[in-house]
């Protein structure tokens, strides 16, 4: 029981917060890019970090280089979602949020530790720049993907549960943890009881759980065998990939990278005809899927962890692909 009181802790705090979120006034609007028809409540994200935080208060005492690191990790985390909540809020400028979170990043890349090996020894100061631009690309890929009822949910829930099976004493207690606050939050949000949800993480729920899964993941990588490092990258492959394969499409076509748009696979499926419900339910089962070939991969040599990465990527490759195809056959334009 007291093993479990931390999840359970994070699950009631993310789901309490989640009910008053709904009542806050914090309201999302709809646009010419939103996936939503309604104006519905926002800021969902806060319930996620403060479940976190308190289980990370009621989890077993750390070894003082643990708990020193899962402290960073809460404060960038905490300064992500408060950054995010203030965008949510006042909708901030783009060069701050930038630099802010290009700062958190390269913060979380010290604290968690860069990964200093990848195939060949890397110089610290490459590996730390390389590790934080990991770090600020994730968070945005999540940033931009939170656009469909219980999307980032079904990526980041089971990307933490096997990272915590996985992932060992120095992040596996933390990693349930999110997924439980990420649980909690996912009663409001996922399209499971109603056709809709009832509530949007935010930018502070985007920004902040994306950091705080990043910074743990990180350290697996860090601190793993040789190779690890290729499986932090496949749990969330689901969400980078969709972002990265996207942008590559739009530069082929000559559209600006960073301008509006609503070319995503799964913007595309919605835009097709797929429901929200559909459209989680297919990222939920390609995030199984990645889980399954990091567990493989983790009970195996370098090599192997090398081949389930390129597997994943090859298979969502193909999946990417297919969508769009579906998409331009359906008479979309699947670059704007």
């Amino acid at each position: 029981m007291r093993e479990a009181l931390p999840l359970i802790a994070a699950f009631g705090t993310a789901l309490l917060l989640g009910w008053v979120m709904r009542r806050a006034g914090i309201i999302d609007r709809p646009n010419q890019r939103s996936n939503h028809e309604r104006p519905t409540p926002r800021g969902g994200g806060l319930g996620i970090l403060a479940g976190f935080f308190l289980a990370l208060a009621l989890l077993p005492e750390q070894s003082p280089a643990n708990g020193a690191m899962l402290a960073g990790l809460a404060v960038c985390g905490g300064i992500a979602g408060l950054t995010g909540l203030l965008d949510d809020w006042f909708t901030l400028s783009e060069t701050p949020k930038f630099i802010i979170l290009a700062v958190i990043s390269l913060a979380l890349a010290g604290v968690a530790g860069p990964v200093l090996e990848f195939g060949v020894a890397l110089p610290w100061l490459i590996g730390l720049a390389g590790t934080g631009l990991w770090v600020f690309t994730t968070a945005n890929a999540v940033n931009f993907m939170d656009g469909s009822d219980g999307l980032i949910l079904a990526c980041l829930i089971p990307a933490c549960l096997v990272l915590g099976l996985a992932g060992g004493g120095d992040v596996g207690p933390a990693s349930l943890a999110l997924a439980a606050a990420l649980a909690g939050f996912a009663v409001w949000n996922a399209p499971l009881l109603h056709p809709r949800g009832t509530l949007f993480a935010g930018d502070a729920g985007a920004l902040g759980a994306s950091v705080l899964f990043a910074g743990l993941a990180l350290r697996w990588a860090a601190t793993g065998p040789d190779g690890t490092v290729w499986l932090a990258a496949l749990l969330i492959l689901p969400l980078l990939g969709d972002v990265l394969l996207t942008m590559a499409a739009r530069a082929r076509a000559g559209r600006r990278l960073f301008a509006p748009h609503r070319a995503h696979a799964y913007q595309l499926l919605i835009r097709t005809g797929s429901s929200h419900r559909r459209v989680a339910a297919i990222w939920a089962g390609l995030s199984l899927v990645c889980g399954a070939l990091v567990l493989i991969g983790a009970a195996g040599p370098a090599g192997l962890k090398l081949a389930v990465f390129v597997i994943g990527v090859a298979g969502f490759t193909v999946f990417h692909r297919i969508v769009r195809q579906r998409a331009a056959a359906a008479g979309e334009d699947i670059t704007q």
